[in-house]
């Protein structure tokens, strides 16, 4: 059963539904969220949940958040993609030592981070911290963000043949600046264009390694960020693919008796594929939970999560979005020529669901690796 808190960041979510749901198109033209929107995330808490309870988040169960990113991705995927990438980067809080968490997070109410974990910044020391100059690609929710946090390689000594160190260097939204350069077919409105940093100064300390270990000691942080990642990202498919199941069957539903798509309203053969895009649906969504709960219960016990639990973390989270992506590829097919106009919300939840597959934390290449992982004992980078 869900405590209160949980509850009450759940029906939030539920109630911005048909706030949202009228704008997708808004949302899609706008190739970012509007900044409404981003307020209605502060003000229902569904950001906090993600930030550690010392600087004033909630540090939810992940299974909630999950939920929440759901729900908004019934009402637009756009919007819960940015409402991921927030929460995700607020995990954050949990890893950086207190001082940074303080001058990051200590506004919990209204911080709002995103990130890029590819490391093409460059940093090189300087008297008090690093100086910064960068350039990073799909910064997704960037342009509503007030905290950016850049992958970026430092030099770590004089010698240009030393080891460099990569962390995570944060940002505050006076230092860096987004390109409106997003033009793609899917997840339209994620704002998710280049986002620029020169010669900016990051104190000692306002960063991270990906090696350090959480500085905070609650359950939520006992879990690898790069575990919690992939099934955050399958939560966006399984909303829309939840939205593609009822707008396909209300459309059937509300055609006359009489008119073409009637018959197809009868035809056993489109009874028989709707069952099995909303079975393809279900199993992925319970993968997703069984594995997350898994996940939390070794957590509260105060034990580290296990390589096989990542694993499979990562598993799930790539099987959900392809079998979402799978699911409407048959909605879309049965539904027929009608579902190309613009108009007909199919067409976008095919070209967003599609998109989610590209993201790396859930490619197909993950298929690969993780059935390498238990068939050898081999892993090509970090899991």
């Amino acid at each position: 059963m869900l405590d209160s808190v949980a509850n009450k960041q759940i029906k939030a979510a539920e109630a911005l539904i048909p706030l949202i749901k009228p704008r997708a198109q808004e949302i899609e033209a706008a190739r970012q969220l509007p900044q409404d929107i981003t307020q209605w995330f502060i003000d229902a808490d569904l950001i906090r949940m993600g930030i550690a309870k010392d600087y004033g988040g909630l540090e939810s169960n992940p299974l909630d958040t999950i939920k929440t990113i759901e729900l908004i991705a019934r009402a637009d995927a756009s919007a819960a993609w940015c409402l991921m990438n927030f929460q995700t980067s607020a995990l954050l809080s949990g890893f950086v030592s207190a001082q940074c968490g303080k001058a990051v997070f200590g506004e919990a109410k209204s911080c709002v981070p995103s990130g890029v974990l590819a490391p093409v910044g460059r940093g090189k020391r300087v008297k008090g911290g690093i100086e910064v100059s960068g350039r990073w690609a799909f910064g997704s929710g960037c342009p509503n963000a007030n905290w950016f946090f850049g992958m970026t390689v430092i030099q770590t000594g004089e010698d240009a043949s030393a080891p460099n160190r990569v962390v995570l260097a944060m940002f505050s939204e006076d230092q860096f600046q987004t390109v409106d350069n997003w033009q793609v077919s899917g997840l339209c409105g994620t704002g998710s264009g280049d986002v620029i940093v020169e010669d900016e100064f990051v104190p000692e300390g306002r960063w991270w390694s990906l090696q350090e270990e959480p500085v905070c000691e609650g359950a939520l942080f006992r879990i690898p960020l790069s575990t919690i990642f992939p099934p955050c990202v399958a939560a966006v498919s399984l909303g829309i693919a939840d939205a593609a199941l009822d707008e396909f069957e209300q459309t059937l539903n509300a055609t006359p008796n009489g008119s073409p798509s009637h018959s197809m309203k009868e035809h056993p053969g489109v009874h028989a594929d709707f069952a099995r895009a909303e079975a393809l649906v279900g199993s992925a969504r319970s993968y997703i939970y069984s594995t997350v709960e898994a996940m939390w219960d070794t957590a509260c016990g105060g034990e580290a999560v296990s390589q096989e639990e990542r694993r499979v973390a990562r598993l799930a989270g790539t099987h959900a979005a392809a079998s979402c992506a799978q699911a409407i590829d048959i909605l879309f097919d049965i539904a027929g020529s009608s579902s190309m106009f613009l108009e007909r919300p199919l067409q976008r939840y095919w070209r967003d669901a599609h998109a989610v597959t590209k993201h790396i934390q859930v490619s197909r290449k993950n298929f690969e690796t993780m059935g390498r992982l238990r068939l050898l004992g081999k892993l090509d980078g970090q899991l």
